[in-house]
């Protein structure tokens, strides 16, 4: 008898309805070990299955073995740090900064995958560990003090202060001594881009070349390339003494600086305060047209006699005032007094090239030049004269090509008084 259609279909979804709820029982029995497993899992010794350490299979081991693993993983990846400048190379160990493996943390995250939760988020992550794996990163730390003293003390070698352009100026002779650049090393910026790979232990394996800033001098060997000539000098002459010191001190403040083209020269700004900390010493001074004593006594002279240098060179006087009365270093007219805070001597430099000032102050003389272009002068020789009585001159520069006169500029009228009593001043 042959078995009807019906038959066969109600067959067929009996196996099928049998078949899946068979299943649906394995399933089930599956589900309840694998849920027993990673109960088990989470109350024993071992590690996850899947975990790595920096990439080496710790699934099932215990703590003291992953320990080992991760220190043997440690011992490959920690080793001295070499550095190199022109040649030559410094070491920095890892015992010299006590760079030491976070092990103990390491071995702790990869024992805590798979605990610490509920049986079914145990359960969880025990598998996305299994078929995912989980690799677990050792760190490291270090004292990052001991780090900025093995680096200072690296750049103590490498670091070297810039050095200025200098002219030097003997009988008719001008020698230029070229200009050194600078170098320091960022200690800051190098211990700083070295955070992370000692933290990571992830060391560079080369050499590491250091590349320090350059540090421009201020005056460079290009600044006095087109120097020549003495433009313009003048000297006047002093008693030695507590006066004749700071006439030094003053010489030297102003000596072998740079005035380039269009700027303007300060005195005051050059040579600083007059005060018993910058090295200065009671000496005679006038203020109110009275004669006193004050630091810094002298220093007028200084003033007066690159005044008449600046003239001579032809630069230009921006600010200058003239004595109560009469100095007996200079001609009537050809002063020109300052005093901290409120009387300054500037000049401006309108020649086409940058001029260089040598002021010398030895013995009881005290000559101030001024080195330049020659041709900025066109050729020019340049003279100072007078008109008027010595209480009241007139000043002129007057510009001659041989014995013709170029030009003839007005400076300025001073009017002097007489002297008055002695009075505490701070005028020089």
């Amino acid at each position: 008898m042959e078995t009807s259609e019906v038959e066969k279909f109600n067959l067929k979804n009996f196996l099928s309805t049998k078949g899946a709820a068979i299943a649906a029982a394995a399933v089930a029995v599956v589900g309840v070990g694998a849920l027993a497993t990673a109960s088990s899992v989470a109350s024993g010794d071992k590690i996850v299955l899947g975990i790595r350490a920096e990439g080496q299979p710790i699934g099932g081991m215990n703590r003291t073995t992953a320990e080992k693993i991760f220190t043997n993983v440690a011992a490959q990846k920690i080793h001295p740090l070499t550095f190199r400048y022109e040649g030559e190379e410094f070491i920095i160990t890892p015992e010299d900064i006590n760079l030491t493996p976070l092990v103990e943390k390491a071995t702790q995250e990869a024992f805590s995958y798979g605990r610490g939760g509920s049986t079914i988020s145990n359960f969880n992550e025990q598998i996305r560990c299994i078929f995912n794996g989980r690799n677990v990163k050792l760190d490291a730390q270090y004292d990052s003090a001991l780090l900025d003293e093995k680096l200072s003390a690296i750049a103590a070698q490498i670091n070297r202060d810039p050095v200025n352009a200098v002219c030097k100026f003997s009988g008719d002779v001008i020698e230029k001594i070229p200009s050194v650049i600078g170098k320091k090393l960022n200690t800051q910026e190098l211990a700083e881009n070295l955070k992370a790979p000692l933290t990571t232990l992830n060391l560079p394996t080369g050499i590491i070349d250091l590349k320090p800033e350059e540090i421009q001098p201020f005056i460079t060997t290009e600044d006095i390339s087109a120097i020549d000539s003495v433009l313009g000098s003048f000297s006047t002459y002093y008693y030695p003494g507590d006066r004749g010191d700071n006439i030094w001190l003053a010489a030297n403040a102003i000596s072998n600086k740079l005035v380039k083209s269009s700027w303007t020269f300060s005195f005051n700004d050059t040579v600083g305060e007059r005060t018993w900390d910058a090295g200065y010493k009671v000496a005679g001074v006038i203020i109110n047209g009275r004669p006193a004593e004050d630091y810094g006594g002298g220093v007028c002279q200084v003033s007066s006699t690159l005044y008449n240098a600046v003239l001579l060179a032809g630069l230009t006087p921006t600010e200058r005032t003239p004595h109560f009365y009469q100095s007996t270093y200079v001609a009537p007219g050809r002063d020109a007094t300052v005093a901290d805070g409120y009387l300054d001597f500037k000049f401006r430099n309108d020649l086409p090239h940058n001029v260089y000032l040598i002021a010398e102050a030895y013995g009881s003389t005290l000559s101030v030049y001024i080195l330049g272009t020659k041709a900025d002068l066109g050729g020019a020789d340049i003279a100072i004269e007078r008109e008027g009585s010595d209480m009241s001159p007139s000043i002129y520069r007057v510009w001659y090509s041989g014995n013709d006169v170029i030009k003839s500029e007005f400076l300025h009228t001073d009017v002097y008084e007489l002297p008055k009593p002695r009075e505490e001043s701070r005028q020089a």
